[in-house]
């Protein structure tokens, strides 16, 4: 059997078009996919719009708060100052304290180490050579020795019983707390072979003195000067003297009623 085409020649020319023409999208469609495109444009548009200008309210708000940050930190300025000019003080107190001499244990330890069958005339204690006391005048016979070490030390005249009592003196000194040396400049004892005319003197300096005068007042026995040189102090320059660091801190004096 032959198969018969019964759709007209018409029918046939136009099929291509109609069927393009109903798979294309209706004027309403597009009219929608228009609107829907335009409306998500705005919403990113005002969302974007909404963070600037919430981002420019928070950068306004930090500006005001940098601001009386500021201002509060220039009102209390000068008590900053103060409190760094207290701290800078207090540091230098602590400086000095650290490198003053201890005039008190020093004293305390040479009482304890002073025999008793000794005496001292006279004691002079400085922290350098040169060292003067108003009124007073150091012991005789030590200024060549104790111009040799710029140390604390301590020149003392005085008197004891024997010329060994002397060396057992000279031994004990070196026992006091940061003693470093113990030099003698002169024992003088009067020569009883010839009545007390003539003195016996033992130098333990070339540039001591000759003796004689510092016998006055120690009957028979002999009189001594010595010098006791201790450790030097922390920081102390060629002459002795301590150098304490100290720090300048500018100050504004603080308006009157300004609180904290």
């Amino acid at each position: 059997m032959r198969a018969v085409n019964l759709i007209p020649n018409d029918a046939k020319r136009g099929g291509g078009r109609a069927g393009l023409a109903g798979r294309m999208p209706s004027p309403g469609t597009l009219a929608i996919i228009a609107l829907a495109i335009a409306v998500l444009f705005v919403t990113i548009y005002v969302l974007t719009g909404n963070t600037i200008t919430e981002r420019k309210g928070k950068v306004t708000t930090l500006q005001a708060e940098v601001a009386q940050t500021q201002q509060e930190a220039a009102r209390l300025a000068p008590y900053t100052q103060f409190a760094q000019l207290a701290q800078t003080r207090a540091e230098t107190v602590r400086q000095i304290a650290a490198t003053r001499f201890d005039w008190h244990t020093a004293l305390a330890d040479l009482s304890k180490v002073v025999p008793a069958n000794s005496s001292l005339v006279s004691l002079f204690g400085s922290v350098a050579p040169g060292a003067s006391v108003p009124g007073s005048s150091g012991p005789g016979d030590t200024s060549s020795l104790r111009a040799d070490i710029a140390n604390p030390a301590f020149e003392m005249s005085g008197c004891t019983q024997t010329q060994d009592d002397v060396a057992r003196l000279m031994s004990r000194l070196r026992l006091i707390n940061g003693v470093t040396r113990v030099t003698l400049a002169d024992s003088t004892k009067p020569d009883s072979s010839s009545g007390g005319a003539s003195v016996t003197t033992i130098s333990g300096s070339s540039s001591a003195g000759s003796g004689g005068s510092g016998t006055a007042g120690c009957g028979n026995g002999p009189a001594f000067n010595l010098v006791v040189f201790f450790s030097p102090l922390p920081g102390a320059g060629p002459l002795g003297v301590t150098s304490v660091t100290s720090q300048s801190v500018s100050t504004t004096t603080p308006a009157a009623g300004a609180s904290k």
